[in-house]
């Protein structure tokens, strides 16, 4: 098994895995607050303040969810100690549980942006199984940005998550593709290269809003004959067992 590099990340304003910091060097210091990059004649500017978020949630829960990266971050919470040691023990594999699925707020009462994202994009789950089981997201790009841009093909800190979908695939879980489709089955080919063979894949019908509705989880292979999870499938892969740690 790969080390965790996120237990190993900068411990000045920049928040950044130590083995990804020659990667970043190329666009300036290591331990600037912000990196601007180039893409496609878009500035776009990655933000290191924050906690990085290469994944939320328990890594032995049945259903994973291969997503974008982290988007902009809510500065609300920046310095929020509370939330800065829970980020800490999820980058740990410490949490237990997605704790965007909890009710994060700051001292003045605001809910994190993450928690409202979550709650809308499960909200359909919710209401068709009553309650669910903790889903395990991981993240294409770890890192916080202003907008969505080219993501590197490779980054060193890549492969201790591409580790944990390949186990999760030798355990026979569930991998949802939520969006950068594309990317994530070129980055997995090269250590799981018949992924795109794998009988619990599936993907969003409709990725662009990242909602995991009933109708929108659909098999990857498109095969017309079973087109989405039945509702059997559903109820197994995603209702609270006691195997989930």
């Amino acid at each position: 098994m790969v080390n965790n590099p996120w237990k190993e990340i900068t411990n000045g304003k920049a928040k950044v895995a130590i083995c990804d910091i020659p990667f970043f060097e190329k666009y300036g210091s290591a331990e600037l607050y912000t990196k601007k990059i180039n893409d496609k004649d878009k500035e776009i500017e990655l933000t290191f303040g924050c906690m990085p978020e290469p994944f939320c949630g328990n890594p032995d829960s049945k259903v994973y969810c291969l997503n974008k990266n982290p988007g902009k971050p809510d500065f609300c919470f920046k310095d929020d100690e509370a939330f800065i040691k829970a980020t800490i023990k999820n980058l740990q594999l410490k949490s237990g549980t997605c704790f965007w699925a909890e009710d994060i707020r700051n001292k003045c009462g605001k809910l994190h942006d993450g928690v409202e994202w979550m709650h809308k994009r499960t909200k359909s789950l919710k209401d068709f199984l009553n309650d669910y089981q903790d889903i395990f997201f991981i993240e294409y790009f770890p890192y916080h940005s202003t907008k969505g841009f080219t993501f590197p093909k490779d980054i060193p800190s890549y492969s201790f998550s591409d580790e944990l979908i390949k186990r999760a695939i030798e355990e026979n879980k569930l991998i949802i593709i939520m969006r950068e489709k594309t990317n994530w089955i070129k980055r997995l080919k090269k250590s799981i290269p018949d992924i795109e063979q794998y009988k619990n894949l599936y993907k969003l019908k409709c990725p662009q809003g990242g909602y995991l509705t009933k109708d929108n989880i659909v098999c990857y292979c498109d095969d017309t004959n079973n087109p989405n999870l039945s509702d059997e499938e559903i109820r197994n892969f995603f209702k609270i067992n006691n195997n989930i740690k």
